[in-house]
């Protein structure tokens, strides 16, 4: 079940997620080495991907003197997942999986789609089930789940926050300072 007080969140004491540029030994040792409480995985597709990540860890953590286990995993992901209970699902590949999440942009990227929302804000249908999906991996794989969203920071935002939060989702994913005061009186609520 997905733990809230393990949430990623960009605030003092409550712990920081590094984006692996790549997976070079050195590179991976380098980040374990500033003591991250993650690494962020981008472009995961399936459970085999956070558990070669998780395999990554163990050796770089067994090499900088750590506990094995230390560092968690939050993967980043497109929506376009199999089946979640399937022998490519999520369930079981790692222990350090924290958390799946829904990446439009990368979906965007994808698909070649420059469209994503409807006029009213909606997301088009391909978006919307790959928003979806996500949820629903993460949810079968008993970890968060998070969601990201293109729109500014205002009483829209502030909604669409509420709306993730009753939807299922855990948090929010944000690259935007402006956005954190948002999200978390939406899901702190919930907390």
């Amino acid at each position: 079940m997905c733990d809230p007080s393990l949430a990623p969140r960009v605030q003092p004491g409550i712990g920081l997620f590094l984006t692996l540029p790549d997976e070079h030994e050195n590179t991976l040792r380098s980040l374990i080495r500033l003591g991250p409480t993650g690494i962020v995985l981008t472009n995961c597709h399936s459970g085999a991907d956070a558990q070669r990540l998780d395999v990554l860890l163990s050796v770089a953590e067994a090499e900088e003197g750590l506990t094995n286990g230390t560092t968690r995993i939050l993967a980043f992901t497109d929506g376009l997942l199999p089946p979640p209970r399937s022998q490519a699902g999520f369930r079981g590949k790692s222990q350090r999986l924290h958390g799946l999440v829904w990446d439009w942009r990368a979906l965007a990227q994808t698909l070649g789609a420059v469209r994503h929302q409807e006029a009213d804000g909606r997301w088009t249908d391909a978006f919307a089930q790959a928003r979806a999906a996500t949820l629903i991996a993460a949810k079968a794989a008993g970890v968060c789940a998070y969601d990201v969203t293109p729109n500014p920071v205002g009483r829209e935002f502030s909604s669409q926050c509420r709306a993730a939060r009753v939807d299922g989702f855990d948090g929010r994913a944000t690259v935007e300072p402006g956005q954190l005061a948002a999200i978390n009186a939406a899901f702190e609520a919930s907390a």
